[in-house]
């Protein structure tokens, strides 16, 4: 069978398979939307031959076509198709290695995606419903399976188990959905939905039959050494609660109970707005990240490409365990039709085990920058003025190793009845790392983590135009043009374009 056929049949047969919530209703007739979506992104600058060009050596361009498909069928069953199919170039090292002219996406992995997102068919009884095919769960972090779920309604209040095999999480095509060892996933759920409070909790095991995770990464051995995964395991939680008219919370939050480290926070949402009175509003939030990274699914990635070299990895951030912190504050204040809105965030980094990978280590310990913030205040206005809507914000950016100032303004205007709509965007950054003119020996381990990374002191000049039609309840059309001027003293100015197309039909 030739490889076109193979991977027209493995479409074919993950469009029989799905994912569905218990505590959707069923629809009433059948739901059609088709987008075409294309994308090109280019980048140019006037480099002499004595100059090596910063831009990018290869184009960024693709189409994409995406359909979703649900409606009832008979005998109490209802059927959901969500799929696309993304065409582009390959990317080839030695092409954009001497600078030749090939358009791809995706970075180094290039190439065609067929991805089905969903594919369901759900038996649906009086309490009772039945899911067959590739399930994605919310209630579970949105994991993704390709197998069945059970669940069981009463009343206001939901109970479910699920289980199935286990696709790659980075794979975005059914060609690569199973090329790494098999896995298995499994577990339940408890879902509510009350007028004031609703929310999910979820329990998940996983056996993940490839090899090595949790322990430092080994360049010379990226592959994994030879012991398994084993059995991974995760608890979530998520919830709305409204306690009074003018206060709403929110949180969502998944804990792995099944590490090297055992129980331990993988991520923390926590939100709250205030209603001060009917015209301000306070909003309050919190955020952790820790994520871990399975290797058996990574070692492809580090290890297959055609340019790996012993003793490197293509990017150390895919593989370290970072934890970040962020705390947020904002406030808006409405007074007839302008909005004033400022806005504070604190964010802290750090590797989970820093002797997992000794390059990045001083003296022991981890000796990047940990702490950045950020401050952004504007004013917004909704039509006062002959309907046109200006909005316009400045964003001090103390980063990680770079300080940047932001100004950014928007002015917008709706024809037809809301049918029709313009905005035209212009942003301005100044930007600052802190390596510039500083001296940089890469032979000294110091000098790496404090000098060597950046050294640009330069200006970014973006200006925009977004146009968005919706001539019929049936049809959307979507253009947005940007072009992008990089400057920094002493050198050629990277000139940018970015056109995004994309046209909807929905029926």
């Amino acid at each position: 069978m030739s490889a076109t056929r193979i991977r027209i049949t493995a479409v074919a047969l993950l469009l029989l398979a799905g994912v569905a919530r218990a505590d959707d209703p069923p629809p009433d007739r059948f739901h059609v939307r088709l987008s075409l979506t294309g994308l090109y992104a280019t980048e140019q600058q006037d480099a002499s031959p004595a100059e090596a060009s910063q831009a990018a050596p290869y184009q960024l361009g693709f189409g994409e076509l995406r359909g979703v498909v649900s409606g009832p069928l008979p005998g109490s069953l209802d059927i959901h198709l969500d799929g696309r199919v993304r065409l582009t170039g390959g990317f080839s090292t030695d092409t954009a290695t001497v600078g030749g002219d090939h358009v791809t996406a995706r970075g180094y992995l290039g190439g065609s995606e067929y991805e089905v997102r969903q594919a369901w068919l759900r038996w649906r009884g009086e309490r009772v419903d039945a899911s067959l095919g590739r399930l994605l769960i919310p209630e579970a972090d949105a994991l993704r399976i390709d197998g069945t779920r059970v669940g069981l309604r009463l009343g206001h209040v939901e109970v479910s188990a699920f289980g199935g095999s286990l696709p790659d999480p980075f794979s975005r095509s059914v060609t690569t959905d199973y090329t790494s060892a098999p896995a298995f996933a499994g577990g339940a759920a408890v879902a509510w939905r009350f007028d004031r409070i609703w929310g999910s909790i979820s329990g998940v095991g996983l056996w993940l039959g490839g090899l090595d995770d949790g322990g430092p990464f080994d360049p010379t051995q990226p592959a994994g050494t030879p012991t398994t995964e084993g059995a991974r395991g995760y608890l979530t939680w998520t919830g709305f609660e409204r306690p009074f008219a003018w206060l709403d919370l929110f949180h969502d939050l998944v804990v792995d109970v099944g590490g090297p480290t055992r129980a331990e926070l993988r991520r923390l949402d926590a939100l709250a707005n205030v209603r001060l009175g009917s015209h301000v509003a306070l909003h309050l939030a919190y955020d952790h990240l820790s994520p871990w990274a399975i290797e058996m699914y990574l070692a492809r990635m580090l290890a297959s490409r055609p340019d790996f070299l012993v003793g490197t990895i293509e990017n150390n951030l895919t593989v370290e365990r970072t934890a970040r912190d962020q705390g947020r504050v904002a406030i808006d204040a409405t007074a007839g039709t302008f909005t004033a809105f400022a806005e504070g965030r604190l964010r802290r980094r750090s590797l989970v085990d820093p002797s997992s990978n000794p390059q990045f280590l001083v003296d022991g310990s981890d000796a990047a920058p940990s702490v950045a913030w950020d401050a952004t205040v504007g004013l917004r206005d909704r039509g006062a003025l002959l309907g046109l809507r200006p909005s316009l914000f400045y964003t001090y950016l103390d980063d990680m190793r770079a300080r940047s100032h932001i100004v950014a303004a928007s002015l917008a205007r709706s024809f037809l009845d809301e049918r029709l709509e313009f905005e035209g965007q212009f942003l301005w950054a100044a930007t600052r790392d802190d390596g510039t003119g500083q001296p940089c020996d890469p032979t000294t381990p110091t000098a790496q983590l404090t000098s060597c990374f950046g050294d640009r002191d330069g200006n970014e000049y973006e200006a925009g135009m977004t146009i968005t039609a919706s001539p019929s309840d049936h049809w959307l059309l979507y253009a947005d043009y940007r072009v992008v001027i990089d400057t920094t003293p002493g050198t050629p100015a990277i000139l940018t374009h970015v056109a995004l197309l994309r046209v909807e039909a929905r029926y």
